[in-house]
């Protein structure tokens, strides 16, 4: 889908539990920075309130998921099954939606590759990518923009957003 200044935003940050912090705002109404906080990793959580918010998503906009993490969960198994029902809920309730749009991203050393695999197998539209810093987390987001053949919004709007925080979370890491 391309993306426009029309097209809306919505971010579920998680750690052990998730929490909506964007919810179908303009792309270009989204905050510049997010704030988070350390803790352990679950999944499912993220993906309920993932899949809830890309259900809800108006009939005049197609949804296309995003979910990255840093680290390893227990209920990988778990998140994956809720992406593939929410998959094959699309064909009922998405228009021109066949499959879910599901981009799945690793980043830092601390991911795990196998789990987020899974989840981005639950889609036939599922593409899971390896992210070692912000450099190669902004081409990400410029490839994953590409599909919509408007590389210079998103990298603007969004890559930038992403990869401040990514990078701010990743030196907290690194300093404990």
């Amino acid at each position: 889908q391309n993306q426009r200044y029309s097209d809306l935003v919505s971010v579920v940050q998680f750690d052990s539990a998730a929490m909506v912090t964007v919810e179908k705002k303009s792309i270009s109404n989204v905050p510049s920075a997010l704030g988070f906080s350390g803790g352990g990793t679950s999944f499912l959580p993220a993906a309920a309130r993932a899949c809830a918010l890309a259900m809800s998503t108006p009939s005049t906009h197609t949804p296309s998921i995003v979910f990255m993490s840093d680290g390893e969960a227990g209920d990988a198994n778990e998140a994956a099954t809720r992406f593939s029902q929410l998959n094959n809920s699309f064909q009922g309730h998405i228009a021109n939606a066949n499959e879910l749009d599901l981009n799945v991203i690793a980043f830092g050393s601390g991911a795990s590759h196998e789990q987020l695999k899974k989840i981005a197998s639950s889609s036939r539209n599922g593409k899971f990518q390896m992210s070692a810093d912000t450099a190669e987390l902004s081409n990400i987001f410029v490839q994953i923009a590409d599909k919509g053949q408007v590389v210079n919004l998103l990298e603007a709007e969004i890559g930038k957003r992403i990869s401040d925080a990514v990078s701010d979370r990743l030196a907290l890491e690194y300093v404990r």
